[in-house]
């Protein structure tokens, strides 16, 4: 390789690693610290904030009813959420599709979930650095992000982080 080949190369890796670095957006999520509030319309047209579930285990699922992978898992999330509800467990599946409500719609009464359904916009994925679908984070009941989950989440795992989540009950 001559030394103009190798300086070539060299500034385009560099060039590539910068604009990576650059283009990350520096708010986003970190394990432990507090999750970005946010205010979305559900699908009916009402405003949901993470603040209306202060004191409860949520988790912010970021799907597309174009996904495969968000497909698959939305029955078992909605299995978890139905066993966990009742414990203090909230499940927002905000969703990314651009045809927004229309997009959705045809899914949801197909799958008839029971959890909240919103439409995300591009602030709040930007926010929690939204890459990949479906990509979910569990918040704490202090508003912390605990976990991030990038693809399928293994609905044992989830509800195992989910139970870690929950105040200890008193016998």
């Amino acid at each position: 390789m001559s030394k103009r080949t190798s300086a070539a190369a060299f500034f385009f890796l560099a060039a590539a690693g910068l604009y990576l670095i650059l283009s990350r957006p520096a708010d986003t999520v970190a394990i432990g610290k507090r999750a970005p509030s946010f205010t979305l319309a559900d699908i009916s047209g009402r405003t949901v904030s993470l603040s209306d579930y202060r004191g409860k285990v949520v988790l912010l699922n970021f799907w597309a009813s174009w996904c495969p992978i968000c497909r698959q898992e939305f029955p078992d999330l909605q299995a978890v959420y139905q066993r966990r509800r009742r414990d203090g467990f909230a499940l927002i599946a905000a969703s990314v599709d651009d045809g927004g409500e229309r997009a959705v719609l045809p899914f949801i009464a197909e799958q008839a979930p029971t959890f909240t359904i919103c439409l995300a916009d591009l602030k709040t994925q930007q926010a929690y650095g939204v890459r990949d679908l479906p990509t979910s984070f569990l918040i704490g009941p202090d508003g912390a992000v605990k976990k991030e989950y990038i693809g399928s989440i293994d609905p044992a795992e989830l509800e195992n982080d989910i139970l870690s989540q929950l105040p200890r009950r008193r016998s």
